[in-house]
């Protein structure tokens, strides 16, 4: 094996295909030598991934470290505005033991605003000054520009990597072929070029192929030929937009009207899949320069860049949620943390998946085993297709958790609505 942009046989290293800041999935591969991946990751990646880092947290995505993921934004509890505040979720604001933020308030007279545990340890401090403000007073504001996001040579050239890589490893390509891959490979080491190897898919029936087979956060990959005998990969990223880039021309021309094609699919929970689909006419998925692109599909984009928040309610994010959950109810039940501290200060991440253990688990009886897992939840949740978890409904569990907590009876129903999940409905 040799480093696919070199042919260097020492120092190879594992690639991470896809960033796997950016995926819950692995895909990667040793078929790039030391000094190239630290190249991409150096000049593209990283500043990619930074730009990101909001709707990475949003997605659940994790560090390497597993720790969630940090982004900066404009932070309002009550009356009070701080500006570029370091954020991973509502602990690192609320829950915190450390942070103090200080400010003025109307009339100009200082403030502090923290945790009042933390107050109370500094000089002068007394409970008669305490303000307790309500933690449904906090909002998070995070900006970002969608030409930056998705047009960025940053950008452009991760998204070039990542289809080059994903060629190779997908037809087990593992030497670099300067007559087939030299345009690629140079466009991608040059990280001045402006080059139109990258451009926006414009056709809708690509666009239906990607909500049909992607959930949010998916990527979605697969790779034709036209008739001019140019191959080109398909990329989807995270739901949000198609990209398609020019891998390489061949002697071979593409003049079926008939093609399959196989499409990839890699999710947040770490899962992927292969599916199949077939297209009758010429080879041909219709797409235009990044930026005149964006500016037809920016309603689009900026639609689904909005709800990157939602969760697919599959089996794999329940799972994934109880992992994160456990630990936390367990300090829970020891009188480590309050009922705040276990929702992450009304965190919906921490609050839907209790809600949607505690119905599967109260309405068991109604389970069919003939019936998907998806079915059977929303049988459960009483929806046909879609479950949405509004502000009110949110309120309204919430309020019903407190009182059940008050009366001691919360700990027991989640502890068996766990206990239900990961012995009938798990595996």
């Amino acid at each position: 094996m040799k480093c696919i942009y070199c042919n260097c046989e020492n120092d190879l290293t594992v690639s991470d295909i896809i960033p796997y800041a950016m995926t819950g999935a692995k895909v990667k591969k040793s078929f790039v030598c030391k000094t190239h991946n630290g190249f991409t990751n150096d000049n593209y990646e990283k500043k990619m991934i930074s730009e990101f880092a909001f709707f990475r947290n949003r997605l659940g995505l994790t560090e390497r470290d597993g720790d969630p993921v940090r982004y900066n934004a404009e932070l309002n509890i009550g009356e009070y505005k701080f500006d570029n505040v370091s954020i991973s979720d509502h602990t690192s604001i609320l829950g915190s033991s450390k942070r103090i933020f200080p400010t003025t308030d109307k009339n100009g007279n200082k403030v502090l605003v923290a945790n009042p545990e933390t107050l109370l340890k500094q000089k002068g401090f007394s409970a008669d000054k305490l303000n307790i403000l309500d933690a449904s007073e906090v909002s998070i504001i995070a900006r970002s520009n969608i030409h930056t996001l998705f047009c960025s040579n940053e950008m452009l050239h991760t998204v070039a990597k990542i289809a080059y890589e994903w060629h190779c490893f997908i037809n087990d390509i593992e030497h670099f072929d300067e007559t087939q891959y030299q345009d690629i490979v140079s466009y991608i080491l040059n990280p001045d070029s402006t080059d139109h190897f990258v451009e926006i898919v414009l056709s809708p029936q690509t666009w239906g192929l990607m909500d049909h087979i992607s959930r949010t956060g998916s990527h979605m990959l697969f790779e034709y030929c036209d008739i001019d005998g140019n191959t080109y990969v398909i990329y989807g990223f995270w739901g949000i937009i198609i990209y398609k880039i020019r891998i390489c021309k061949s002697a071979t021309k593409n003049l079926s009207i008939a093609n399959v094609y196989n499409v990839y699919s890699y999710h947040v929970d770490g899962s992927n899949k292969g599916d199949m689909f077939g297209t009758y006419g010429i080879p041909s998925i219709p797409s235009l320069d990044c930026s005149s692109a964006l500016s037809i599909l920016c309603d689009e984009i900026k639609n689904r860049l909005s709800n990157v928040g939602e969760r697919d309610l599959t089996k794999e994010y329940l799972i994934n949620r109880i992992k994160e959950i456990k630990p936390i109810f367990s300090k829970y039940k020891n009188g480590f943390y309050n009922l705040a501290q276990l929702f992450d200060y009304e965190h919906e991440d921490r609050i839907i998946p209790v809600f949607i253990l505690e119905q599967l688990f109260l309405n068991k009886e109604l389970f069919d085993p003939s019936l998907s897992f998806t079915q059977n939840m929303q049988k459960a949740l009483d929806c046909r297709e879609k479950f949405v978890f509004t502000e009110e409904k949110l309120k309204t569990v919430l309020s019903r958790y407190v009182e059940m907590d008050a009366e001691n009876t919360f700990e027991t129903m989640l502890d068996s609505a766990i206990n239900y999940f990961e012995s009938t409905l798990a595996f």
